[in-house]
């Protein structure tokens, strides 16, 4: 108990929080700690009010959850209505013997038509869905709270409209979601950049991300943890190791954020750069700034541009603005798509032939979609010295979320599915042109930062 009462304290959790699980009989994991104290800042009004407690199978992730809307949220404020919303696996009495019996064993309460209540008016509606269109009946009912439990079984727009149900007149109450899920799901995408990039990045501000795992649950039986070590591919990197880089359909299945992107470093001048560019209007434009370690030969992807609505004026001068004076571009290469003739008021010209014109001259690069994905697939693997032969700053965050989010084609698995954003990828392939011979003699050792800040367009 009083190892419980110091890691709670040091996890930042209340004094009476705990004294409410204390009560109810809840063993507080120390794993589970960051996620019930961070329920509590979501009281404050600049605090989280999207927490997400997600990782592997098996370290409790419901059981907490329901533990902090039942035990804590329901008992301290009176009259709330919480939605536990859970992808149906079983039937809808299971669902409810199996979590809200257990969590309330100890706590006064009565059972309801779709769920329990306390004797302060408090109540969980529990509600399930089978698929996505089930969740329409819960749209336009106002809940002081929800969990949604398997959030990535959601898509993006039913998380979106279920979320516009979550708003209160009580005073003494600020609405808030909590969402539980394991690395897998059509959902993947949307919950990966609203949850575990800004945590990644450091820059979570009304969300917060915690991330579970099986063994720091002392309480599952050692079968089950077996059978977990046991599986493999995708469905082993999802309910094993929490990763969330990784999916069924996986383009680039060996890229992992925490070995493929690094920390910005002084590029040393000696080493040969060049660029790459995928053009675009409506559709993003992009520009990937590339170099390589003469002695390693490893490829880095040191800076980048991305936006939509340029000009290719405007392109030129975003490219010539980011590049530092002292840099040696040794090419720049570009879709073959650019040196399509267009006629504008009778003048023959191509989006190469303006590029030229505004001081950025280009290189046809290879659209091959093949051989650029097998390029791509190749550098990600690693070269003698146990790292990738490709890494990326962490200051480009597009061709990243690219590489960790592609699927491949349905039809052909050998290519990129050509109905998804893939910009930044496009521009890496055409980067890669004769990348092996990608080497022109040392300059006198120096070193340039990688970033520079952009002037006005």
């Amino acid at each position: 108990m009083e190892t419980m009462a110091m890691l709670s304290k040091e996890a930042g959790m209340p004094r009476d929080q705990v004294e409410n699980f204390v009560k109810a009989g809840y063993v507080i994991l120390p794993s589970m700690m960051p996620f019930h104290a961070a329920a509590r800042l979501a009281d404050l009004p600049e605090g989280p009010d999207e927490i997400a407690l997600a990782g592997t199978r098996g370290p409790g992730k419901s059981f907490a959850a329901m533990q902090q809307v039942g035990i804590d949220d329901m008992q301290r404020v009176a009259g709330l209505k919480f939605l536990f919303l859970r992808k149906i696996q079983k039937s809808a009495a299971e669902s409810l013997d199996d979590l809200v019996r257990k969590v309330f064993a100890f706590t006064p309460h009565s059972f309801t038509a779709d769920g329990v209540e306390l004797p302060n008016g408090s109540r969980a509606v529990i509600g399930g869905y089978k698929d996505a269109s089930d969740i329409d009946k819960y749209l336009g009912i106002e809940y002081d709270g929800i969990v949604i439990e398997e959030a990535t079984q959601l898509i993006e727009d039913k998380k979106t409209k279920i979320y516009g149900s979550v708003r209160t007149s009580k005073l003494n109450w600020r609405p808030r979601k909590y969402l539980t899920t394991n690395a897998d799901g059509p959902g993947l995408q949307w919950f990966k950049k609203a949850f575990v990039v800004p945590w990644r990045e450091k820059r979570e501000k009304y969300t917060r991300f915690f991330q579970t795992y099986y063994y720091d649950n002392p309480f599952l039986n050692p079968e089950y943890v077996r059978w977990l070590k046991g599986l493999s591919g995708s469905l082993g990197k999802a309910w094993r190791d929490a990763d969330w880089d990784a999916f069924a359909g996986m383009a680039f299945s060996t890229f992992n954020h925490e070995r493929h992107v690094v920390q910005p470093f002084d590029v040393p001048a000696h080493w040969i750069r060049w660029r790459a560019v995928d053009e675009g209007y409506n559709a993003p434009w992009c520009c990937l700034w590339l170099t390589r370690n003469p002695d390693t030969r490893r490829i880095y992807v040191y800076r980048e541009a991305y936006q939509a609505g340029l000009t290719l004026q405007q392109q030129c001068n975003y490219i010539k603005d980011m590049t530092l004076p002292e840099e040696k571009i040794a090419f720049t290469f570009g879709d073959p798509a650019m040196w399509q003739s267009k006629n504008r008021q009778g003048q023959v010209y191509s989006s190469a032939d303006e590029y030229k014109a505004n001081g950025v001259q280009l290189t046809r690069g290879d659209n091959n979609r093949i051989g650029g994905k097998r390029k791509v697939d190749g550098l990600l693997t690693d070269l003698p010295d146990g790292e990738p032969g490709i890494q990326f700053f962490e200051t480009c965050p597009n061709i990243t979320e690219q590489l960790s989010s592609l699927a491949h084609d349905k039809i052909n698995v050998e290519d990129v599915d050509t109905n998804q954003e893939d910009h930044a990828y496009d521009a890496l392939k055409y980067g890669l042109t004769n990348e092996t011979k990608v080497n022109l003699p040392p300059q006198t050792p120096r070193s340039l930062h990688p970033m520079r800040k952009v002037k006005g367009l």
